[in-house]
C-alpha cells in the first residue's frame, strides 16, 4: 500500500501544450526516473503509459487525461497527463484546475503554437502558477534562445530560465542546471545522472541566467527587493525563497529544456518541481453554498482537519471495470468504508477502496489525504464536477469549469427499437466528458450531440457504431429561431361558444409592444372597473404564454414582448379562466400580426486562435458568414505568430466552422464559441428559413 504523505509533501503538476509536441513522453519519463515504470514508452508502438486506450494507441492521439504519480526525494508529485487538441480540451482544462503548478511543453523548433497560446490565455486569466519544458532539444534546428525569445514577447512571459542545454540539436546532450550551477549528462538513457562544474564556455551565459533570477527573486519579498538594490548579493537560500514566492504567485515561470527520449533534463525537472512547485496551500479558500438552500455562501478552507470536501475532476468509464472517479481533495481526508453526500445529485454514495493510478493500473491508498488527488470506483450517480463532501457537513463548489460546445449534430437511430440503447450509451459519455452533452431539443425536435470538435464526436460515434453495433444517422442540427415584433399595435379577440349546457365566453382589448432585445415578456394589467374580473386575469397570462409558445410568421417561440390588457367583457355564466386564456392567446396572434413581426437568429461570440499568415483568410470568412469582427489581438514582432480574432457570428453559418477551419488553416486554428444575443433577420435570409421551417413542419405532420 502506499506510503501516507502530508499536505505539504504532495505536488501536483498537470502537463499541456499543443499536439506532438511530447507531452506524453515527457510523462513517462518522469515516471522512469521516479522508478514506476522500467521503459520509456512511444507513440508509434503504442506503448505510452497514458495513452492506454485503443482508440488512442491506434490514433497515435491523446484522447484522455490521465494520472501517474512518483516519490521523489520526501514528496509525492501527482502528475497528470493532458491532451493537446483542441477537441479534448475539456480534459486539459479540468486536469489544469485540479493542479497547483501547470507544465507547459514547448517545442524546441516549433515554439509557440496556438494550443500553447490559448492554453497560456487561460493560465493567465486564472492566475495559475506555471513553467515551461522545452522539449526535442536534440531535433535538427532546434534553438532554445529563439523559443524563450517567442516565449517572452508572444505570452508576455516573465521567465527564469533554471536549466539550459549545454549545445544545439545532436550537440545537446547535458544541461546547465543554473541554480546549483553544475551540468548535468544522463548516462546512455539510464536513471543515472552525471554531475560535473559548468564548463568555462558555458559559464558566461550561466552567470547571465543566474543575475537574471536573482533580480526575479529579490521581488518575491520586501526584504529581498532593499537587499539587492544596495547592491548587495542574494545567498542561495534567498534566491530560491524569493524565486518559490514569485512561482506562487503566478508571476515568475521557470523554464527547463530536455529531450524526453533520451531522457534529457527530466531528473532537473523533477527537481525544481520538489523544491519550487507549490504545494496544496493551506488556509486557501474556496467559496460554495449549501446544496439545499444555493443562496446561503459556504466556505471551505483547505485545512486537514476540517470534515472532506472533495471535487470529481476527471470520470473515466472502462467497460469491464465500470466508472471510476478522479476526486481532488480539497479539505479533511477520505477514508476507505466510509459515507459521503454527493451535493450535485443529492445522494449518499459509500467509498469502498481508494486508489492511485499510473496509466490505468491502480494501486490502493490507505487514506486521501487534503491537497491529494485519488481515485474511487463504482460511485454509480456521481460524476465529473461533483462534490463529495462529509454527510455532516454539505457543501457544494464549483472548482471545475469547462467550455461550452462548439460543434453538434443531430442524431436519428436506424433502427426505432435502438432508441433506449443510444441513450443510454451517450448518457454514460456525457458522465465521463461534461464537454459533451446529448438531449432532445423540443424547439427543434431533435436528438443533438454536441462537444468540442469534429473528431471528438466522430470517435463518440464510431464506438457506438463499432463496440455497440448501432447505427444512426447524422445530420446538420436546425437552428432554434425566435420571432418578436417591430412596432406597437392593438388587437381585439371574443371567445364565444354556445354548448348544450354553459356556454364559453371571454372578451379581451390588448396592446403589444416590442422589449429591448434580451427582456423576454413582460404583462401589465390596466382593467378598471371590473370589466375582466381579477379571478380571469390569470387565465389571461396563461393564454399569452402559451400564445408566445408559436409565433405567426414560422410557429418559432416569441420573445422580448410586452402586452397590456387594457379592456374586455365578461359574461355572468359562461365565462371562465379558460374561455380567457383562449381569447387572449388568439389576441395575442392578431396582434403580432398587426406589429411587424421579424425573425431573430441566435448569434455566438466567437475567439478564433489563428498563425498570422491565414489572417486575412479569417477575416474574409467572417464577412462571408455574416459576421462582425469585434477586435483583433496581435502578437509583437518576434513573438508567437498567433493572433486572436474576436467577432460574432449568426449560429446557422457556425455548423460546420470546425471543419471549415480545419481545411482552411490546415489545421493551424482553433476557436472558441459561446451564445451572445439574438439579432434580426429579413429579407431572402428570412424567407428562406421561413419557406424551409413551413417544409419541416408538412414532413412531421404527415409522418
Amino acid at each position: 500500500m502506499l506510503k501516507e504523505y502530508k499536505t505539504d509533501q504532495i505536488r501536483n503538476v498537470a502537463i499541456v501544450g499543443h499536439g506532438t509536441t511530447g507531452k506524453s513522453t515527457l510523462f513517462d519519463a518522469m515516471l522512469f526516473y521516479g522508478g514506476k515504470i522500467a521503459k520509456i514508452g512511444s507513440p508509434d508502438n503504442g506503448t505510452l503509459t497514458s495513452d492506454f486506450d485503443e482508440e488512442e494507441k491506434n490514433r497515435k492521439l491523446s484522447i484522455r487525461s490521465s494520472m501517474g504519480y512518483v516519490e521523489y526525494e520526501g514528496v509525492k508529485i501527482n502528475i497528470l497527463d493532458t491532451p493537446g487538441t483542441a477537441d479534448f480540451i475539456g480534459e486539459s482544462r479540468a486536469a489544469i484546475q485540479a493542479a497547483e503548478l501547470v507544465i507547459v511543453v514547448v517545442d524546441s523548433v516549433d515554439g509557440v503554437q496556438i494550443e500553447t497560446e490559448k492554453v497560456w490565455r487561460y493560465l493567465s486569466e486564472n492566475n495559475i502558477p506555471r513553467m515551461f519544458f522545452v522539449n526535442k532539444i536534440d531535433k535538427e534546428r532546434s534553438n532554445f534562445e529563439n523559443v524563450m525569445q517567442a516565449v517572452k514577447s508572444g505570452l508576455k512571459a516573465n521567465v527564469a530560465v533554471l536549466g539550459f542545454p549545454s549545445g544545439e540539436g545532436a550537440a545537446a546532450k547535458s544541461i546547465v542546471d543554473v541554480i546549483d550551477m553544475k551540468l548535468w549528462t544522463p548516462k546512455d538513457g539510464t536513471k543515472d545522472v552525471t554531475l560535473a562544474d559548468v564548463p568555462a564556455e558555458l559559464k558566461g551565459r550561466a552567470d547571465e541566467y543566474r543575475n537574471s533570477i536573482m533580480e526575479l527573486a529579490a521581488e518575491g519579498e520586501d526584504a529581498l527587493v532593499e537587499k539587492f538594490l544596495e547592491g548587495e548579493e542574494l545567498t542561495d537560500d534567498e534566491v530560491r525563497r524569493g524565486l518559490k514566492a514569485q512561482i506562487a504567485r503566478a508571476k515568475v515561470f521557470p523554464a527547463v529544456c530536455g529531450a524526453t527520449s533520451k531522457p534529457l533534463g527530466v531528473k532537473i525537472l523533477l527537481n525544481i518541481i520538489k523544491e519550487f512547485a507549490p504545494a496544496p496551500e493551506i488556509g486557501k479558500v474556496y467559496k460554495g453554498c449549501d446544496p439545499h438552500n444555493e443562496s446561503k455562501e459556504i466556505e471551505v478552507t483547505v485545512d486537514p482537519s476540517a470534515p472532506f470536501t472533495g471535487v470529481v475532476w476527471k470520470t473515466y468509464i472502462d467497460q469491464y471495470a465500470g466508472r471510476a472517479n478522479y476526486i481532488k481533495a480539497i479539505s479533511g481526508e477520505l477514508l476507505p468504508d466510509s459515507e459521503v453526500f454527493n451535493s450535485s445529485t443529492k445522494e449518499r454514495e459509500r467509498i469502498s477502496k481508494i486508489y492511485t493510478t499510473i496509466g490505468n493500473k491502480q494501486e490502493e491508498m490507505g487514506k486521501l489525504v487534503c491537497g491529494d488527488i485519488g481515485v474511487v470506483v463504482k460511485l454509480n450517480r456521481t460524476a465529473t464536477v461533483d462534490t463529495l463532501c462529509d454527510v455532516k457537513s454539505p457543501v457544494a463548489l464549483q472548482i471545475i469549469t469547462l467550455p461550452q460546445p462548439v460543434y453538434s449534430l443531430a442524431i436519428y437511430s436506424v433502427n426505432k427499437g435502438d432508441d433506449d440503447k443510444i441513450g443510454q450509451y451517450f448518457g454514460r459519455v456525457t458522465d465521463e466528458n461534461p464537454t459533451v452533452t446529448f438531449g432532445f431539443n423540443a424547439e427543434t425536435r431533435e436528438s443533438v450531440l454536441s462537444g468540442m470538435g469534429e473528431i471528438q464526436l466522430g470517435i463518440i460515434l464510431n464506438t457506438l457504431k463499432e463496440k455497440n453495433k448501432i447505427e444512426v444517422i447524422t445530420n446538420e442540427p436546425r437552428v432554434a429561431y425566435r420571432e418578436t415584433i417591430t412596432k406597437k399595435a392593438e388587437a381585439h379577440y371574443r371567445h364565444k361558444k354556445q354548448t348544450g349546457g354553459h356556454g364559453q365566453f371571454g372578451d379581451v382589448f390588448i396592446r403589444v409592444a416590442p422589449l429591448p432585445r434580451g427582456k423576454g415578456f413582460e404583462f401589465k394589467d390596466s382593467i378598471v372597473g371590473g370589466v375582466v374580473p381579477k379571478q380571469y386575469i390569470p387565465g389571461v397570462q396563461k393564454g399569452l404564454v402559451e400564445g408566445m409558445q408559436e409565433g405567426v410568421l414560422a410557429k418559432y417561440p416569441v420573445v422580448d414582448i410586452w402586452v397590456e390588457l387594457f379592456d374586455g367583457a365578461y359574461h355572468d355564466v359562461d365565462s371562465s379562466e379558460m374561455s380567457f386564456k383562449i381569447a387572449s392567446r388568439q389576441a395575442l396572434k392578431a396582434g403580432m400580426e398587426a406589429a411587424g413581426p421579424q425573425l431573430l437568429e441566435p448569434i455566438m461570440e466567437v475567439s478564433i486562435y489563428v498563425d498570422k499568415e491565414y489572417m486575412g483568410d479569417i477575416l474574409n470568412d467572417i464577412t462571408s458568414r455574416r459576421g462582425r469582427v469585434l477586435g483583433m489581438e496581435n502578437p509583437d514582432d518576434g513573438g508567437s505568430g498567433v493572433s486572436v480574432v474576436k467577432a460574432t457570428v449568426p449560429l446557422a453559418e457556425m455548423l460546420r466552422y470546425t471543419i471549415d477551419l480545419r481545411a482552411m488553416t490546415s489545421g493551424k486554428a482553433t476557436f472558441e464559441m459561446r451564445f451572445s444575443h439574438y439579432d434580426p433577420i429579413s429579407g431572402r435570409i428570412a424567407e428562406k428559413v421561413i419557406e424551409e421551417r413551413k417544409k419541416e413542419l408538412e414532413d412531421e405532420a404527415n409522418k
